[in-house]
């Protein structure tokens, strides 16, 4: 029977804002209990909704993509790893003035997809186009009958059919959930957390599990709550397990009756039961999720079954504990090597890959005499015969499938991680200095390439690499671009280094899977390499070009660098003086204005980009003149605007492509002047190395005639206007014609300056060491944020300065600044 109707329905269907309240109406007037969990809009074992605000229903695309969504979500239900649910038997698409109802199976070969005809890596909310094309031409959804629920009339005829469908006796005749090779680990952990007490004696639990999934294996007298399970020559043996949770397990489960896929879990099997064995999860291991998308993409490359040909073998030179290899079926690894430093590795190794071919190498030590000095006498290879058999038979094809460590160091020994004492100094790096590499031979990873380079270079290879995505554009790699790493890419992802356990969410930065064609040499500056971008459910949230492009045309060499000669005191910060820092860098150059710090030329230093009025006290910083002023603007500008994320942390910052407009450079310049990055200030007598300085900022933006007329309400301050001279800055002001953005930031900018003055009285000054009338952005903000004064005019010059960014934001990307 329908719910009678409720005038609490309409009211909170009208007033809904957003997708939630739409949500909130229906599950309020339905009964509905929330079940949101794995990305659900709302699902019940009965009916999965889809919730949307003000979506066209009458256009046939609009109402195809909503389904579309809902059937990526079936799909997982169906072969994915949400064990315990059930695939509903309607699905409910509404918004707020519209529903429709449909059934499930009517779907069922789209999200069966068994030719694999969509792209089901793609998040739900942004579904396969050629699955909404297909949708919206079918007679279903061009028929889909659409009920108008704010109409009274239309609303009871619906919620009648939807209370009819959350009958609880429904769920019992859907489409039922597959045991596939892909997900019966989660499965078996499932029917193991139920079934698997009733079952031990004397056989593995997943021996039964194995059993239960094949149809003719198990027989079944509920009477009794007894289970036959039938094993190798009619032995069977009888379990009690209760009615209700067999039942309900093969009320969600269809069992196996493909062959191939019960071979497939069976050659698995002990990899999972032996729970000593996974080791997943270890500080440097590749996320296993991740690993097994990398041979789904290796099989676009090299073919589904590779294997079975007998034409490829398999190499991973840091195989760790397998992670990579680990949903490789058993067939395939007969075909594999797998070599690792650490003889408990190898151990693991061979328990948990017994087929594969494993062994204890050192691949940046072992065998190198003979690798790159020719066969020589005195040096036995290390190397199994088998592998060195393989690798000098010409018709055999190669897939290194490899997750090197990423450490850099001076000294010897081996070692996962970054910047680690003793892990580089191999006889590896020694070869790659007498190629005159520098310093990136400090780099394992790079060490790694380096061999497998000279390894394969007469072979077809596909390189399968988890690393950092550094190599393609870092400037210290350049080197190692130009001589070594010519080869063609093929295909790849990229995901955040926060999905592996030990990394910090607060410093995230891409780690690549991406495929390299090792027998087909490519320079890097050549290829356009655009890889799918995954998020932590290994969801395809998009694609990201990434340049390669010489370090030649990078920012950092834009923008000239005066000499420095004459000591200043060097800056930590805006206003404390770094006398006793040991990699002082106190020179400052002719004509100096300020010091640009400007580390690096990637994102990952966004943060280390900052003016000041003195010299920074470490590398990384250059001297602002009149002449480089402008560039100066600009670099600080566009390194500090753009928003970094884990996925451009190492992308590179570029010269611009065209000339820039004077408009453009404008708008830096008053952009900076009010920046929170813009650190210059002014300070009186400061000592350094028994020498007084007066340190001037020359970035104050207003002139000493238009000061003077300002309300001073501190007189030693007052006092210093008498004779002072105009700053830089406020002399490249006059006479300029700003555009609206940068005109409005720069008046809003002097209602603060003038308030600053006016309320010197009520202010902390010596705090901030403020002695003179040219206090710099950075004195002027934090010492009247420190008495809570000028709040409404910071709010005001925060919009403005935002309008500004975002103008300047969209021409960084036209002048090719941005990689991205």
């Amino acid at each position: 029977m329908a719910k009678k109707l409720s005038f609490d329905f309409f009211d909170s269907i009208k007033s809904a804002k957003t997708e939630e309240d739409v949500k909130n109406a229906y599950a309020g007037h339905f009964g509905i209990k929330y079940n949101t969990a794995d990305k659900h809009d709302l699902y019940t074992p009965q009916v999965l909704f889809e919730f949307k605000m003000l979506k066209n229903f009458e256009s046939v695309k609009v109402r195809a993509a909503i389904l579309a969504q809902l059937l990526y979500y079936v799909r997982r239900l169906k072969f994915g790893t949400f064990v315990d649910k059930r695939i509903p038997f309607y699905l409910c698409l509404a918004d707020q003035n519209e529903a429709i109802l449909t059934e499930t199976n009517i779907w069922k070969k789209f999200y069966d997809d068994a030719d694999e005809k969509y792209d089901w890596d793609l998040a739900p909310s942004s579904p396969d186009a050629n699955l909404i094309n297909d949708l919206a031409e079918t007679v279903e959804v061009k028929n889909f009958h659409i009920y108008k629920v704010q109409n009274p009339t239309e609303f009871g005829v619906f919620a009648e059919q939807l209370s009819n469908c959350l009958n609880p006796q429904i769920s019992l005749f859907g489409d039922k959930k597959l045991v596939s090779e892909n997900n019966f680990e989660e499965v078996f952990d499932y029917w193991n957390n139920i079934f698997g007490e009733s079952v031990k004696n004397g056989l593995k639990t997943s021996r039964y599990f194995v059993c239960d999934i094949q149809q003719d294996r198990t027989f079944y007298r509920r009477e009794e709550s007894k289970v036959f399970f039938k094993f190798d020559n009619d032995n069977w043996r009888e379990k009690k397990i209760l009615a209700q949770d067999y039942e309900h397990f093969w009320s969600l489960y269809d069992r196996v009756s493909n062959p191939e896929i019960i071979r497939d879990i069976l050659a698995k099997i002990d990899r999972l039961t032996d729970e000593t064995m996974r080791r997943f999860h270890g500080e440097f291991f590749t996320p296993v999720r991740f690993a097994k998308k990398a041979l789904d993409y290796l099989e676009k490359i090299v073919g589904k079954d590779w294997w079975k040909s007998g034409e490829y073998r398999l190499w991973d030179m840091a195989c760790g504990t397998g992670n990579l290899e680990y949903h490789l079926p058993s067939e395939a690894m007969r075909h594999c090597y797998l070599s690792t430093l650490y003889t408990e590795d190898v151990e693991h190794c061979k328990r948990l890959f017994p087929e594969a071919n494993i062994f204890q190498y050192d691949y940046l030590n072992d065998d190198i005499e003979n690798l790159y000095g020719g066969l020589n006498f005195g040096f036995s290879w290390k190397l199994p015969e088998k592998l060195r058999a393989d690798l000098a038979n010409p018709n055999l094809k190669w897939i290194i499938l490899i997750n090197p460590p990423f450490a850099t160091s001076q000294t010897a020994g081996l070692s996962h991680g970054d910047s680690k004492e003793g892990v580089s100094n191999t006889k590896i790096r020694a070869q790659m200095h007498k190629e005159k590499l520098g310093e990136v031979s400090r780099e394992l990873f790079a060490q790694f390439l380096f061999r497998i380079k000279t390894e394969f270079a007469d072979k077809t290879a596909h390189f399968g690499l988890f690393s950092k995505i550094k190599y393609l554009n870092a400037n210290n790699d350049q080197k190692f671009r130009d001589s070594i790493f010519h080869f063609t890419f093929e295909n790849g992802f990229v995901f955040s280094s926060a999905n592996f356990s030990g990394t910090s969410r607060s410093s995230q930065f891409p780690v690549g899977f991406l495929i390299w064609n090792l027998s087909q040499p490519q320079r890097l500056e050549a290829q356009t390499i655009t890889i799918d971008v995954f998020n932590e459910n290994v969801e395809k949230i998009g694609t990201k070009v990434v340049s390669t492009e010489n370090r030649d045309g990078f920012l950092s060499k834009w923008i000239e660098r005066p000499p420095a000669t004459i000591k200043f005191p060097p800056f930590g910060s805006a206003i404390v003086v770094k006398a006793d820092n040991n990699d002082r860098r106190d020179r400052i150059a002719e004509g100096f204005l300020a010091s640009l710090m400007c580390k690096g030329n990637d994102f990952v230093n966004q943060n280390n980009t900052a003016l000041l009025s003195g010299p920074y006290v470490s590398a990384g910083a250059l001297s602002v003149t009149p002449e480089n002023f402008e560039k100066a603007m600009v670099v600080h500008a566009v390194r500090r605007i753009p928003k970094a994320t884990w996925l451009n942390d190492r992308d590179q910052f570029m010269q611009p492509n065209i000339k820039l407009s004077a408009e453009f450079i404008d708008d830096c310049a008053i952009w900076n002047l009010f920046s929170n990055s813009n650190a210059t200030a002014a300070m009186r007598n400061v000592e350094y190395e028994k020498q007084i300085y007066q340190i001037r900022n020359h970035f104050f933006p207003f002139t000493v005639s238009e000061v003077k007329h300002w309300t001073i309400t501190d007189g030693d301050i007052a006092e210093t206007l008498v004779k002072a001279e105009g700053t830089f800055v406020a002399n490249w002001l006059l006479g300029r014609n700003f555009e609206q953005e940068a005109s409005d930031v720069l008046k809003q900018g002097k209602e603060l300056y003038k308030f600053y003055f006016a309320s010197l009285g009520q202010v902390r000054t010596t705090k901030f060491k403020i002695e003179t009338w040219d206090a710099g952005w950075w004195q002027i903000r934090n010492v009247l944020a420190d008495t809570n004064l000028g709040k409404e005019i910071f709010d005001e010059i925060k919009i403005l300065h935002n309008k500004l960014k975002v103008k300047i934001l969209t021409k960084i990307n036209e002048y090719g600044i941005m990689t991205v």
